[in-house]
Parts: structure tokens; C-alpha cells; sequence
């Protein structure tokens, strides 16, 4: 009997650059702690596991995080549910740190640098100070109304504004999961099988290691499941 006998579970696999974010929200979904990585043919890059996307936001103190991770504003965006006011985010890094515009507007110009991410809430007086100071992105919080004034300023020194509902804190917290998964996964050796692999011959494979689930490829190697410890214990 082969994995192609048993119940391989039929997970979704994710791109590398899916934000952390999102990959949290489709385990949940699925109901499962683990996904797979893989390129626009199907191959397999690494693994995703909760554990990863857990530690990554407990250790989210790197207010450069998104710079060294390479995130694009297209993820900003979506993990900040935001909606693009002014400038063209697609297919743009994210270049500097993530700053709150907070204090007044002497101590924000001394704060930020060029191409940060700066997260204000709605006072004029800050945006565009922030703006003057050359921040990339100007995140504006709990959905205030931002002026035409600040916006045509905006487009003018080619910084990108975003609106989001969430408060300043919120967003403060949960802006750093816009890292893809790229930047967290694991992709060094990964211990996968085919579909024609005994199942005896993975059990045994599986047997002294600690991981929970195992990429399952087809004949051209791209990645169609996993199967996981206990399903191969259990079948033997």
C-alpha cells in the first residue's frame, strides 16, 4: 500500500508572498497548523506552521521588519483591511521602519526618516508633517476623513496614504504580519514523499521526527497534500 491509498489531506498551498496575516486566517479556516510554501509551478519552497507565524508576532518588537523582510504595501494594505487614498502601492517594498506619528510635530520630523511607515491618527498637523518628512507611507487610523489638501501633498512627494478602521494601537500590533511567509518559513530540509511511497517505508521515516505533517508530491514534484505522523502511525 502506497500514500496514494490513504487519506491524504488535501490542504491548500500559499505562495511565499502571502502575509503572515492571511496565512493565519486560512488555518484557521482549514482547521489546520501547517502549509505548504510553493512557487507558480507547484514546487515545494517550505513550511508555514502556526509555531512560526506565532513567534514571528511575539518577537514583533523589529520596527524594521517590514523593510528587511522585503513586504510589498500590497500586504500593508490588505492586513491593515485599508483602503489606498492616495499614491500607487502595487508591487512596492516597503523601504523603511514602522513609526507612530506621535508628539509634536518637532519631535515627529526628528523621529522619521525617509520611507517610513508612519501611523497617525487624525490630526492634520501630523500627516503633514510626516509627509514633509519624506515617509514613504502614511498609515491614518480609525477611518478619519483625510483632507484634499494632505492628499494632493501626498501624490505630490509620492507618498502613499492608506486609511484604516482600526485604531492607532490596533494597528500599531498587527501591521508587522504583512511580512510574507517567506520571511518565517521553514525551507531548509523538508522530509517529504510521493505518492508512490509505502506507506510502511514513511512510517518508518517518520518515526524518530517530532514534526506533525509531511508534504505529499506527485510524479512531477509538485506538492498535492500532506499526510501527517499520526494518520502514517495509525495505517502501519
Amino acid at each position: 500500500m502506497t500514500l496514494r491509498d490513504i487519506a491524504i489531506r488535501r490542504t491548500p498551498c500559499i505562495g511565499g508572498d502571502m502575509s503572515l496575516r492571511r496565512a493565519w486566517q486560512l488555518m484557521l479556516a482549514e482547521n489546520i497548523t501547517t502549509l505548504c510554501v510553493t512557487n507558480a509551478d507547484g514546487a515545494l519552497e517550505g513550511l508555514i506552521t502556526l509555531k512560526d507565524i506565532s513567534t514571528a508576532n511575539l518577537d514583533g518588537l523589529d520596527n524594521y521588519v517590514l523593510s528587511k523582510a522585503a513586504a510589498s504595501y500590497d500586504n500593508v494594505v490588505d492586513t491593515l483591511d485599508g483602503t489606498v487614498l492616495a499614491g500607487d502601492p502595487a508591487g512596492k517594498p516597503v523601504t523603511g521602519r514602522i513609526v507612530i506619528g506621535a508628539g509634536s510635530a518637532e519631535q515627529m520630523e526628528n523621529a522619521i526618516h525617509r520611507g517610513d511607515v508612519v501611523i497617525v491618527s487624525n490630526r492634520s498637523e501630523g500627516q503633514l508633517t510626516a509627509i514633509e518628512a519624506e515617509a514613504g507611507c502614511l498609515v491614518v487610523c480609525t477611518g478619519v476623513e483625510v483632507s484634499r489638501i494632505i492628499l494632493r501633498v501626498a501624490e505630490e512627494r509620492g507618498c502613499i496614504v492608506i486609511s484604516t478602521p482600526h485604531n492607532v494601537y490596533a494597528t500599531g500590533q498587527i501591521i508587522s504580519q504583512a511580512v510574507p511567509v517567506r520571511h518565517c518559513m521553514f525551507g531548509g530540509d523538508i522530509l517529504t514523499f510521493r505518492l508512490d511511497t509505502p506507506v510502511e517505508e514513511a512510517a518508518r521515516s517518520v518515526s524518530g521526527v517530532r514534526h506533525r505533517y509531511f508534504p505529499v508530491l506527485d510524479e512531477s514534484g509538485r506538492c498535492v497534500g500532506m499526510v501527517s505522523h499520526r494518520n502514517l502511525m495509525q495505517t502501519v
